[in-house]
């Protein structure tokens, strides 16, 4: 067995990151970039005002209250047509084009109008107020966005901003899911007597949708060398291939050597943690080979410390492995054992720091345990008393 931290660089290690592609703006959404994006113009292009108001002089309200003419009306969309000169305004509208010879607006709760396009200013604002200057946000040529940057609902606006509706990303690798055991039945049949639904190719799909990454299913290979060989070299077609069950020492645990036999290179067998100590690692190419346990909960771990820094790492993020969150633990746990445990827990501010609830669990097949954590509490053998110290893995990306 290798330590937890000695298997995710292992793995980190022989990761490859994936080529850039260019791709539709939306089918970039959670995906990392891989090109610096130069705006084409200047952000904001014009001085436009910040508020409904009135564009003036700040000359011209020296003193107050000051009545000032009209001269033009300005909704967003509606360049002015002539600069402003003494005793002159115009009526404006957030996002419009602030007129020549304009350097403030003043808000319209600060103005009452009069009889013939006059307004009357009641409350002087300094030069500038409100008015958003040419340029202020970026300058034409400059740098938007950066390679490495994860492209979110900002970035899309940003990138449409400037013009752009493609752009290159690192590319998402392409994952099989793999279930064995002819104890498994699809989740839409009824068991029958010593067989069981399969949930692993469920949670692990998931599990790849959740991370921006599309998997595919590969079904469930029988416990034949035939079945399983057929299945492998298919998912080995892929950027990646995960395997749940099979992967152990029993007579029918079938995976390491159909692996073999596809001239996988194994680099580690077993892991020192629990849940899922019989946790495979293997490359062919540049193609990652994961067999992870059977058991639900065993699968959706090791996924959750090996499998999903690896298609981070494949996808460009500059931080693969986030640091877990410090948290301190609401009552007190003993771990046996000489294994680093990853026991499931429910994270909850109290308003100075995270604390740690550990999940009542009956094991690594309780999901309906599982389904209530958010995160994995990493402990190593000893007591814990409650307030103790502890590092939490969220179980969401978007938390990590």
């Amino acid at each position: 067995m290798i330590a937890p931290t000695e298997a995710l660089e292992t793995v980190l290690a022989r990761a490859p990151r994936l080529a850039p592609a260019e791709v539709l703006l939306l089918d970039g959404l959670g995906a990392v970039l891989a090109e610096t994006v130069l705006s084409d113009l200047d952000l904001p292009p014009f001085n436009k005002s910040a508020m409904d108001g009135f564009a003036v002089r700040s000359a011209d309200l020296a003193a107050l209250p000051a009545d000032l003419d009209v001269v033009e009306d300005l909704p967003a969309g509606v360049a002015p047509t002539r600069p402003l000169v003494r005793g002159m305004c115009a009526r404006i509208m957030t996002g419009a084009p602030v007129p020549a010879g304009a350097d403030t607006v003043v808000r319209v709760e600060y103005t009452e109008m009069l009889l013939d396009r006059r307004v009357r200013v009641l409350r002087a604002e300094p030069p500038g107020a409100n008015i958003c200057a040419r340029g202020e946000d970026v300058r034409r040529g400059a740098a938007v966005l950066e390679p490495g940057h994860v492209l979110g609902p900002a970035e899309a606006g940003l990138l449409a901003s400037v013009g752009r509706e493609r752009v290159a990303v690192y590319r998402r690798p392409r994952v099989a899911v793999l279930a064995t055991g002819d104890e498994l039945v699809p989740a839409s049949a009824v068991p029958g007597p010593g067989r069981i639904r399969d949930a692993n190719s469920w949670g692990l799909l998931a599990a790849c949708r959740r991370a921006g990454v599309p998997a595919e299913p590969l079904g469930i290979a029988r416990d034949t060398e035939a079945d399983l060989a057929a299945r492998v070299a298919a998912g080995l077609a892929r950027d990646v291939l995960v395997v749940s069950g099979g992967v152990s020492m029993g007579e029918w645990d079938l995976v390491p050597k159909v692996l073999e036999a596809a001239g996988v290179t194994t680099h580690f067998a077993a892991v020192r943690m629990k849940p899922g100590k019989p946790t495979v690692f293997a490359t062919r190419g540049q193609t990652l080979v994961f067999g992870l346990p059977g058991n639900p909960v065993s699968t959706l771990v090791a996924f959750r410390l090996l499998v999903w820094p690896a298609l981070r790492k494949m996808m460009g993020h500059p931080r693969p492995a986030p640091p877990p969150v410090e948290a301190v633990l609401a009552g007190p746990v003993v771990v046996g054992g000489d294994r680093t445990t990853f026991l499931p827990a429910r994270l909850a501010w109290d308003g100075r720091r995270w604390v740690a609830e550990a999940v009542p669990t009956h094991g690594s097949a309780d999901l309906v345990a599982f389904a209530s954590a958010d995160a994995l509490v990493v402990l190593e053998p000893g007591r814990y008393d409650a307030g103790a110290p502890v590092p939490a893995l969220p179980l969401d990306p978007d938390r990590a």
